[in-house]
């Protein structure tokens, strides 16, 4: 099945990269890792809406409001430490990083 052009969506994504030490601003080692993603590319997908239930957990509320993102290149490097920016862009006005929106929780390939 072919993803129409019309019902493709802008949506940005960055692969994880690897963790990276972090150090002070003396040079020293912190003892922290921090998680490194490459730089944030652009694609047209097709995205659906956002779907699920709230639910009231013992500890707080669950609202998970996954979707699901169709491409019929089947070369995606995609991931489950992959992220997304959706419906925003990875940068604000001044150039500065925006956080992510989305995470990739699975991948499903298929021939078709």
């Amino acid at each position: 099945m072919r993803t129409t052009q019309r019902d493709r969506r802008a949506i940005w994504y960055a692969l994880y990269q690897g963790v990276e030490d972090v150090y002070d601003d003396d040079g020293n080692l912190t003892g922290e890792k921090s998680v490194s993603y490459a730089t944030p590319v652009k694609a047209r997908m097709n995205v659906s809406g956002g779907r699920g239930q709230a639910a009231i957990e013992e500890f707080g509320i669950d609202n998970p409001f996954p979707r699901s993102a169709v491409t019929e290149d089947l070369d995606t490097p995609f991931d489950t430490d992959t992220i997304f920016w959706f419906g925003i862009e990875p940068t604000d006005a001044k150039g500065n990083p925006v956080a992510h929106n989305y995470r990739c929780t699975g991948v499903a390939k298929t021939i078709n």
